[in-house]
């Protein structure tokens, strides 16, 4: 949704999350220009915009500026919590943007002209084709388009605009509002329901889980979805196997719908599904569906080179398999390119495609896997022009799933104890099997010593050097010492 933000509502935003969340704390000038990439100048006339901003806010109205020597601070008077001041504030900003606007008018209503939109916008007819050309732009992204003279001015495949009617909304309200919850007062007016979800999800799930179904409670009776046989037959166990997909199944005027609104929850919700679960449909998915075939192969390779040691876990496996899966099938039904699973929708592709790209090279070893993987296996049926997509898709699976080690030398010398503290204060602050302790200094990435000892020099090896074993300070710089090296390990 950043899209719809100019560049310097984007910094008003981000300078007020730096303050608010420091509520109370006075942040330097130095610190917030460094952060924002701005002159103090310019830093100083965005506090005041912002402030003025937020005091025309009926909801934010309790909070307070105030400029001190060398910096500000923000002060919340109110009763809201910190991660609803920023949506509101967001969603204020968006409020701004005409494009945001446009949108939003056209998902409530349709306009046959641009004459009539335009007068309800107070804008110009040109200004308004210039606005919604650049939108245009945006949009093929997602299939679809603005038009005039139809039925609806958002023009394209029902999929595709549901899936954009999804994004827009979420990210746009991010659970503050629900948009069609009217239309959902028979679904959650039933106790089993609501016991069901209460009991299983977050009160943020449940609102994206409302979202989905809302949308498909507007749209379902007048534009039905209709599901290729390989997506559909793929979708099946979940219909069958899940409690969310039970729960909700009476609410849908076909089978199609009810698998598609299957496939939105797992493409937009990361745990909607127990690993039990995930457990119990990695056999039944169908082997016959050509994404399947290769979503199975990949991850078997995938194993044998990430897992030479010891064999995945079935919760490992049937996870990786799940995610890749999912993937897969969302980027091929709604042709979009994987890549769209790890950007925010409307947002700078370019520097998102940069970040991805920085992000992948620190993972070398799961490029050059997928790449080999490519070359000796040429019946992985996925579009070619899939892979920076599925390798980044590895490369975070990885990431989740697999533990990074860091090994560890410890010598304290000053008594006889240090050592032991040292080692088990680091295993309740880590993952134990992250921790690898080693008896011998050349073995270490991490050497922790209070004395000298004679050694051979190692490649990326870091001495960290203790003074007392009870110093605060030095165990927070050991912690993002030991941190930076379990971060960027391969």
């Amino acid at each position: 949704m950043e899209f719809f933000l100019n560049d310097k509502n984007k910094k008003k935003l981000e300078l007020f999350k730096k303050l608010i969340f420091k509520d109370g704390e006075k942040v330097s000038f130095t610190y917030l220009q460094h952060y924002l990439d701005i002159s103090l100048s310019t830093l100083k006339r965005y506090f005041n915009e912002l402030e003025t901003d937020v005091q025309k806010n009926e909801d934010l109205k309790m909070i307070i500026f105030e400029k001190n020597t060398g910096g500000f601070q923000v002060n919340n008077y109110s009763d809201f919590k910190i991660d609803y001041l920023l949506i509101h504030l967001r969603l204020h900003y968006l409020n701004e943007s005409l494009q945001f606007k446009i949108i939003s008018c056209i998902l409530t209503k349709s306009y046959l002209t641009a004459d009539e939109l335009a007068e309800e916008l107070f804008v110009s007819v040109p200004y308004l084709y210039k606005q919604i050309n650049t939108l245009n732009e945006q949009l093929k992204n997602f299939h679809i388009k603005v038009v005039f003279h139809s039925n609806e001015n958002l023009c394209g495949e029902e999929k595709h605009l549901r899936m954009f009617c999804f994004y827009f909304y979420w990210n746009a309200y991010r659970g503050t509002i629900i948009p069609f919850e009217s239309e959902l007062s028979c679904v959650f007016s039933c106790p089993d329901i609501i016991d069901s979800l209460e009991k299983r999800y977050s009160s943020s799930v449940i609102n994206r889980i409302k979202l989905m179904l809302g949308i498909t409670m507007m749209r379902q009776f007048k534009y039905q979805i209709q599901l290729p046989t390989e997506i559909k037959n793929i979708l099946k166990p979940f219909e069958v196997t899940t409690e969310i997909s039970m729960l909700v199944k009476r609410y849908f005027i076909s089978e199609d719908e009810h698998l598609f609104f299957n496939l939105m929850l797992r493409s937009f919700i990361s745990d909607i599904d127990t690993s039990k679960e995930k457990i119990i449909l990695f056999d039944m998915f169908p082997r016959s569906s050509s994404l399947v075939f290769s979503s199975e192969l990949l991850v078997n390779e995938y194993e044998k080179s990430f897992y030479s040691s010891a064999s995945m876990t079935s919760k490992q496996k049937a996870n990786i398999f799940y995610y890749l899966l999912i993937g897969l099938v969302h980027s091929t039904f709604f042709e979009i390119n994987p890549m769209y699973f790890f950007r925010q929708v409307m947002i700078n592709e370019q520097s998102n495609t940069e970040f991805l790209k920085k992000y992948l090279k620190r993972h070398p070893k799961n490029y050059r896997f997928y790449k080999k993987f490519r070359k000796n296996h040429p019946e992985f049926t996925v579009d070619p022009t899939f892979n920076f997509g599925i390798c980044m898709l590895l490369t975070i699976l990885t990431d989740m799933f697999l533990i990074p080690t860091v090994s560890i030398y410890i010598q304290y010398s000053s008594n006889n104890f240090g050592s032991v503290f040292i080692k088990n204060k680091l295993l309740t602050l880590f993952n134990p099997e992250s921790i690898n302790f080693t008896k011998q200094i050349h073995e270490a990435n991490i050497a922790i010593v209070d004395n000298f000892e004679v050694h051979e020099e190692k490649e990326e090896q870091t001495f960290f050097f203790v003074n007392s074993f009870l110093d605060e300070r030095m165990w927070l710089d050991l912690i993002i010492v030991i941190q930076k090296i379990l971060l960027w390990s391969d």
